[in-house]
């Protein structure tokens, strides 16, 4: 007669206990996955942990393939030609400029005094005849952050920018980012603000100035949205002919 022991130890045998845990159950559907990595980190007592950075869906990996460049809005003798450093992915998607809701462009821009109302990326493509206001990036490549781009990748693409400024002639050409104008100007000390340095255009005939502002991306930390409205607004009163210095209304 079998004890009570081994009773058990043959049942266990022939049944196998299954967890029924959640975490048990999503370390199965995890393991499964082709594009999963487990590290050295991956257990940590009874705990799951995921990095988000070893793991994506396939449907996650098949819409960044099928990502496409926003589109250029020109028009020849703009007064604002707005450069950023390239489309992310809700750009891309929805087809616009700065379509993210975080980024804080569009609220910048409304209060600008470059427009007499308040816009959103919906707008964009209205506004080369409506307002003289265009747009471009330096690398047309998409990506989730700009740090996905390489230093070399968008230096190559600088005298695509360059030939673009001369060939519409844009009386300003404003860089969204100090970062970008330090690529494309090689300069390593930026300050954000009018810049003496002028983009010519051929034979003599003239030239763009140049503006540099803060990103307008809500991941930049260092500047909150009415720091950067300030730049904006700088720039609208350039533009317009109605130039305030920017130092002078921080000091007030």
């Amino acid at each position: 007669m079998e004890s009570v022991a081994e009773f058990i130890q043959h049942i266990g045998k022939k049944m196998p206990l299954k967890s029924s845990s959640p975490t048990s159950k999503v370390k199965n559907k995890v393991l499964a996955s082709p594009y999963f990595k487990p590290d050295r980190n991956f257990y940590k007592g009874e705990r799951l942990r995921l990095k988000s950075t070893t793991f994506q869906s396939q449907k996650e990996v098949q819409n960044e393939d099928v990502l496409i460049p926003v589109p250029d809005i020109l028009d020849y003798d703009l007064r604002v030609l707005f450069v950023g450093i390239n489309g992310g992915i809700t750009s891309s998607r929805k087809g616009h400029h700065f379509a993210s809701p975080t980024n804080h462009f569009w609220p910048c821009l409304s209060g600008s005094g470059l427009v007499d109302r308040k816009l959103t990326f919906e707008d964009d493509t209205l506004l080369p005849k409506s307002y003289g206001i265009g747009f471009t990036n330096l690398t047309s490549r998409v990506s989730r952050r700009a740090t996905d781009l390489t230093i070399d990748e968008q230096r190559a693409n600088i005298p695509q920018l360059t030939q673009k400024i001369r060939q519409y002639k844009p009386t300003w050409v404003a860089f969204v980012g100090i970062g970008i104008y330090q690529i494309y100007s090689g300069e390593k000390k930026v300050v954000a603000g009018l810049q003496e340095t002028t983009i010519a255009w051929p034979q003599g005939s003239g030239s763009s100035k140049v503006y540099v502002m803060p990103s307008t991306s809500g991941l930049v930390a260092a500047y909150h949205k009415k720091d950067k409205m300030k730049y904006f607004v700088e720039l609208g009163h350039l533009v317009n002919g109605t130039h305030v210095d920017l130092s002078l209304q921080e000091a007030n």
